[in-house]
């Protein structure tokens, strides 16, 4: 039996103190969303199932973290996990997910859902500029395509990057020294990352992010959030590690959500290495909060 690994990343949950707040916040973004009693389930418009469940809670914390695995590879994993000393189990209240459900060394509720690998959308082809207004033909209401990554607070850095890749089969694809690591899953080419982990005094959601197709997609997705009153934000710039164009908004929580486009992609040649450049090559203004001894603050209570 080959050792079973996740393949991609299924989405997330959070515990929230208003339903309400989050609907109207991530409606804002551009997420479809469906109240089912006390959850409520978002996703891209378009997607087969639910990129994030939102639970009521007293106040804002991770819920659960979801992963793609390959459908019959559930035995494998509940040996596995069992092998690490994890018992597969009944989900948590309001996780409303198929397959195994187990929580990590942490406490952390992990889903494995069975599925197939998530796919980047196809790239749109260039716009013709010749005797044309682009700025007439443009998408003004996009919506995000998909999930892209999560990123989390641990409090125990090297042990949890160890856990991901030797447990659920994610790999390091990069490293800024002591500040994150990027991990991505799955066979071929695939995303640079569809998790991460930044070192904190306790675990927490640090962020989601969601592809859009381009800057003109950041832009109005951003606008769209001031007219709705969420003018806190960071962006627009393109990352150095992945390379990829980003704006934040922060949440009602005080954590981030982010339009992304244009990741880099790698294979199996990719080599991790540990970088110490600054986390953007352009964009807004220097931000400690983005690049301090706590990159973006933890505010879950522990």
């Amino acid at each position: 039996m080959s050792d079973p690994k996740v393949i991609g990343l299924n989405g997330f949950g959070l515990e929230v103190p208003d339903l309400d707040v989050a609907a109207k916040f991530y409606g804002a973004f551009g997420l479809a969303a469906e109240r089912r009693g006390e959850v409520l389930a978002l996703r891209s418009p378009g997607r087969p199932g639910d990129e994030a469940l939102i639970v009521r809670g007293p106040a804002k914390r991770l819920h659960h973290l979801s992963f793609v695995i390959r459908p019959g590879d559930e035995g494998a994993f509940t040996e596995k996990l069992g092998k690490a000393g994890l018992k597969v189990g009944a989900a948590p209240p309001g996780g409303a997910r198929a397959g195994l459900w187990f929580q990590d060394p942490w406490g952390t509720w992990i889903n494995l859902c069975p599925g197939e690998p998530p796919q980047s959308p196809a790239a749109k082809p260039p716009a013709g500029r010749q005797d044309v207004h682009l700025w007439r033909e443009l998408n003004r209401d996009p919506k995000p395509a998909r999930i892209g990554h999560v990123l989390i607070f641990t409090p125990e850095y090297p042990r949890a990057e160890a856990f991901f890749a030797q447990v659920l089969g994610l790999r390091t694809s990069d490293r800024a020294t002591g500040k994150i690591s990027f991990m991505a899953a799955g066979d071929g080419v695939v995303d640079h990352h569809c998790f991460g982990l930044v070192p904190s005094t306790h675990r927490g959601f640090q962020h989601a992010s969601f592809q859009v197709a381009g800057i003109d997609d950041i832009g109005f997705g951003v606008w769209r959030m001031r007219s709705a009153g969420y003018g806190e934000s960071f962006g627009p710039g393109r990352h150095a590690l992945a390379s990829n164009l980003f704006h934040y908004i922060r949440d009602p929580w005080g954590s981030w959500v982010e339009y992304y486009a244009e990741m880099d992609r790698i294979s199996a040649q990719w080599e991790t290495r540990d970088w110490s450049e600054l986390p953007y090559v352009w964009g807004p203004a220097w931000a400690p909060e983005f690049w301090g001894k706590e990159m973006n603050g933890n505010f879950e209570p522990k």
